[in-house]
């Protein structure tokens, strides 16, 4: 007769169990990390529609996405593409009396891999610098690309850039 040890039945389907987490762990895509974009962060973001004196509004809602990857810390990024959005703070044209057109904005939201992020900015404003029209206008057409400055730091989730290029091919 065979000798079994009482402890037998409780550490094959340990060992079992450990085999199986193991498998289905390894053959996940690395996880998702934190990762703190500091303050100072400049991103290069394009416009996705046209914004102009004339057209918009204070309030007027904005949307944009990042045009290069942004490398953060422990390897991960944040991808090209991201939608960044945020609000229209003035919209003034100019003329003789009015003084030169204004066009002012602030970005609020980082969307990444659909998580959504407040961000603090400071207030973009287009001025002399923005393309006036012959009828003193400021049109910034969609594609324009705008560097933005983080005025805080905000932490994310972001996964390696390794399991991102992973996902997209």
């Amino acid at each position: 007769m065979m000798n079994i040890p009482k402890t037998l039945p409780i550490v094959i389907p340990a060992v079992l169990g450990i085999g199986i987490v193991t498998a289905v762990v390894s053959g996940r895509p690395p996880r998702e990390r934190d990762a703190t974009i500091p303050a100072g962060t400049t991103l290069v973001v394009a416009l996705e529609h046209s914004v102009s004196t004339q057209r918009s509004h204070a309030g007027d809602q904005i949307e944009l996405r990042t045009v290069q990857p942004v490398r953060l810390g422990n390897g991960a990024e944040i991808p090209e593409g991201s939608l960044i959005s945020g609000r229209v703070t003035d919209a003034r044209s100019g003329g003789k009396n009015a003084g030169p057109p204004e066009l002012g904005m602030r970005f609020t939201e980082l969307v990444i891999d659909g998580d959504t992020h407040e961000i603090s900015t400071e207030q973009f404003r287009f001025g002399t610098l923005g393309r006036a029209t012959q009828s003193d206008q400021i049109v910034l057409p969609a594609g324009r690309r705008i560097k933005i400055r983080l005025s805080r730091p905000v932490t994310v989730e972001s996964r390696p850039a390794a399991a991102q290029a992973q996902a997209a091919g």
